[in-house]
């Protein structure tokens, strides 16, 4: 699982509206409730260039 983010969000980086990141189960649900992030299935074809899925 992933979340796409709704808005400018940091969490430990700088993720801009749009941009797609994995992290554990726990943070993934907070950011959804929060509603900074809405949850996605991450393809391979997500992730940025030299990034490991």
């Amino acid at each position: 699982m992933a979340v796409k983010f709704l808005e400018t969000t940091q969490v430990g980086t700088l993720y801009n509206k749009g941009e797609i990141a994995s992290f554990d189960e726990k943070t993934e649900k907070e950011l959804v409730e929060a509603k900074t992030a809405v949850a996605v299935k991450a393809d391979k074809k997500d992730a940025p260039s030299g990034a490991q899925a």
